[in-house]
């Protein structure tokens, strides 16, 4: 498990290099509150989920909030840069770790050290021209599962 965590270390490493050489100077804004659309989302859980995003000054404000089935909210959040610092991840309690960074215009997030159910998931966050529809393409690597794509629509302030 460890080599696991390793290879997939450097797989990320090497991306993230390659998208610092890449990257475009005109980086979307992802700030806005963000509710799942489940009739456009290919997701295993189709739950009532919100993304409120704050992104200013170089760094990522995070908070996730999941609504299950018997009406418990579920809340997971972090604060982080978007040149490919580790920076802790509070999955409702369970300390994770993200790194964040741009490829082009979406903004990847690699969750590493989740709980054993989702240890590494990479999410690929892009917007829509118009600004007001976030995809996000969840890979989970460990353990390897079929990728999720969510549609979200920013709510109105």
């Amino acid at each position: 498990m460890r080599y696991t965590h390793l290879a997939l270390a450097v797989l990320a490493a090497s991306t993230f290099s390659f998208s610092l050489y890449a990257a475009d100077d005109a980086q979307p804004n992802f700030s806005g509150t963000w509710q799942l659309d489940s009739a456009k989302s290919q997701a295993k859980d189709a739950n009532s989920v919100t993304y409120t995003i704050q992104d200013a000054s170089g760094k990522i404000d995070f908070n996730r909030v999941v609504q299950e089935r018997g009406g418990k909210n579920v809340t997971s959040k972090f604060t982080c840069d978007t040149v490919g610092t580790q920076c802790d991840f509070d999955e409702n309690g369970h300390k994770a770790k993200v790194s964040l960074w741009y490829d082009g215009t979406a903004l990847v997030i690699l969750k590493t050290d989740g709980p054993k159910e989702d240890s590494v998931t990479q999410w690929r966050l892009e917007l829509a021209p118009d600004g007001n529809t976030l995809t996000v393409k969840l890979t989970h690597l460990e353990p390897v599962e079929n990728s999720e794509t969510l549609v979200f629509d920013k709510k109105s302030s």
